[in-house]
């Protein structure tokens, strides 16, 4: 049971100290991708798709 609870603390320290900022840097630049004025053309015409009748 003790192995248990350390593999499960070293998960635990993996995830907060590695994968959490990894996941808020790709988080940021999409978020940064997606509001870049060259885009904005794009982004427009793609929330028109919906409507277009072809």
């Amino acid at each position: 049971m003790k192995a248990i609870l350390i593999v499960h603390n070293i998960a635990s320290d993996l995830v907060t100290s590695v994968w959490t900022p990894i996941f808020v840097g790709l988080f940021i630049a999409i978020v940064i991708y997606a509001l870049w004025p060259r885009n904005q053309a794009v982004f427009d015409q793609a929330s028109r798709m919906p409507l277009r009748e072809d």
